[in-house]
């Protein structure tokens, strides 16, 4: 996954840094960062409150404004387009005034650096948006009960099938990954299922619900092999054998043999899951917390503060 930009900075006129979160792929060198700033200090005086201003250099793009003593820097790869990084940078400003604005403006504030600490997830929200986790599988396997299950929600036993698809947003707070959680809810119905390539873009996760019979597990393995591996081949497939508590139904362990058969790399792991028992809300939970971690291993970016 690339992240075109590299890393935002919200420091002192004079090139103390408050708060840092890079999201690129090495660390930058902040006294680097410091000189570079100093060269355009006379300028950045005359910045207004409502400019975001923008340099260049041979390898990244600069942008910066000013909040009353507060400098905001962000540094994106060139090709970047300009409209997509001032959109970002004008909704952290906004919410940074609105948390810390009457604190600054009252000189009250003693230079504690810590105070700012708070404000991390709100930055990765805003560059980095929400964990998108895509919820697949054919009709009447459960997906919008699991959805229901994860939130803590109530859930109506009377099957109504999904129109497309539902988007549910989950606090990951609770499970302490410090984004928001994206659900999206997919209709199962095949003739749905072809626009399921388009809507599983940007998914980092994707959780294959089973209704954990033979022949749905059999159908997923086609799903698996005519759109995961044709199209979202580096999204992680975590499998979900729903219904264990209905007869004749296969084992996680069974269901995970025949889905191995698509060969998927890494291959699928399958969890046993009965998605109408309310017991059962903290292995989804968990199992969501592993899947962030290793999607956060893999593909996110360097987040240190």
């Amino acid at each position: 996954m690339i992240f075109l930009i590299q890393y935002i900075n919200i420091l002192t006129r004079d090139g103390k840094s408050l708060l840092y979160r890079n999201y690129g792929s090495s660390d930058v060198d902040r006294d680097l960062l410091a000189g570079f700033l100093s060269a355009f200090s006379g300028f950045m005086k005359e910045i207004s409150k409502s400019d975001i201003k923008t340099t260049a250099t041979d390898q990244f793009k600069y942008f910066y404004t000013i909040i009353d003593e507060i400098l905001i820097v962000v540094c994106s790869d060139l090709e970047d387009e300009d409209a997509v990084i001032n959109t970002k940078i004008t909704s952290i400003k906004v919410k940074f005034i609105k948390e810390y604005g009457e604190l600054l403006s009252s000189g009250e504030w003693t230079g504690n650096r810590s105070i700012f600490t708070g404000f991390e997830r709100e930055i990765d929200e805003s560059i980095l948006g929400p964990i998108k986790i895509s919820i697949i599988g054919t009709g009447g396997v459960g997906k919008t009960t699991l959805v229901h299950r994860i939130c803590g929600e109530d859930i109506n036993l009377e099957y109504q099938p999904t129109i497309n698809v539902d988007i549910t947003n989950y606090d990951g707070e609770e499970i302490g990954v410090n984004r928001s959680i994206a659900l999206w809810d997919f209709a199962g119905q095949s003739n749905f299922r072809s626009l399921w390539k388009s809507l599983l873009d940007s998914t980092l996760i994707a959780l294959l619900v089973l209704d954990s019979s033979f022949e749905n597990v059999n159908q997923s393995k086609e799903i698996i092999q005519d759109i995961l591996d044709k199209h979202y081949k580096d999204a992680l497939v975590i499998g979900i054998a729903n219904k264990q508590d209905l007869p004749n139904r296969l084992t996680p362990e069974f269901c995970e043999d025949i889905l191995s058969q698509a060969e998927r790399e890494p291959p699928i792991k399958v969890h046993g899951m009965i998605a109408t028992n309310p017991d059962y809300r903290e292995k989804i939970l968990a199992i969501l917390r592993d899947a962030i971690d290793k999607i956060s291993n893999i593909s996110e970016p360097n987040l240190k503060s």
